[in-house]
């Protein structure tokens, strides 16, 4: 079975990676579940398509879920996707970030072990450890955020729209800090929802694809690119981006304003040659 390339009005091809929920309509977005404006595919094989077709390929917090073995593999496969000259844009949790503000919190919940401090000190372990150590899903995190053991606006700006779907009104129950009765188990449960991302395939999330199997920082990124054979890598920013129109699509713009939808994100784009480098 083959996939519909779609193109947009000014021409060019866009390729969007387990898109998800988060999709522009005049791109080609693929997911593991289908659904309306989205065909099915598993990122693990080799899309069914020509080489060289696309402008532009697209994937956000993917990449992590894959060993390292399979992200090269992942990246390879879009360097033949895309055009000589075509554009890789991904977006990942950002190791160094996350290292730096576990530091930052230790050292203040060390310094000063208020309950405060020590929650953000204890967020901050879990964005390091718990996804890619997690024997249940939504490991402890999950449990964190069931027990309202967690800093509110700390957690909020670190997760983004992430958490702000978490807090939404459900039937009556406003946003708040102290979980009333049974708001956290409604948080775990969406917890649990979101974190599945190969839902119905295993309760373990070491095989259902949820934990993270490896993580990346500006340099390692900088590195897989160029092995695979892409030139010109650059860190930027969730509004900055060589797509043409690339805020026109909102991927990586928050719902709620000028901000990004997952702040913790590192942001890379690199290019296909126009000329003279193969894949290896």
């Amino acid at each position: 079975m083959g996939i519909r390339i779609k193109c947009l009005p000014e021409g060019p091809a866009c390729l969007n990676i387990g898109c998800g929920t988060r999709f522009f309509p005049e791109w080609t977005n693929v997911d593991l579940a289908p659904a309306r404006g989205v065909q099915a595919w598993d990122i693990r094989k080799s899309l069914p398509c020509d080489s060289g077709v696309f402008d532009a390929t697209y994937s956000s917090h993917l990449l992590e879920h894959l060993t390292p073995a399979s992200g090269r593999a992942f990246l390879a496969e879009q360097f033949r996707l895309l055009k000589p000259g075509g554009i890789c844009r991904v977006v990942v949790p950002d190791l160094e970030t996350i290292c730096r503000e576990y530091l930052r919190h230790l050292e203040a919940a060390t310094t000063q072990p208020t309950r405060d401090a020590l929650l953000r000190y204890h967020w901050m372990l879990l964005e390091l450890l718990d996804q890619m150590t997690r024997e249940q899903s939504g490991g402890l995190m999950r449990q964190a955020l069931e027990r309202g053991e967690f800093d509110e606006s700390f957690v909020r700006q670190r997760m983004g729209d992430q958490f702000a779907r978490y807090y939404r009104t459900l039937g009556g129950i406003p946003s708040t800090a102290s979980p009333r009765p049974h708001f956290g188990k409604w948080i775990g449960q969406s917890v649990k929802r979101i974190f599945r991302t190969l839902r119905g395939q295993s309760a373990d999330p070491r095989d259902s694809g949820e934990a993270h199997k490896w993580m990346y920082d500006r340099l390692s990124l900088r590195l897989l690119f160029t092995d695979v054979g892409f030139e010109n890598f650059t860190v930027c920013s969730f509004d900055e981006s060589t797509i043409p129109h690339w805020n026109r699509y909102n991927l990586d713009k928050s719902l709620a304003g000028d901000h990004p939808r997952k702040p913790d994100s590192l942001y890379v784009e690199a290019r296909k040659p126009m000329r003279g480098t193969a894949q290896q």
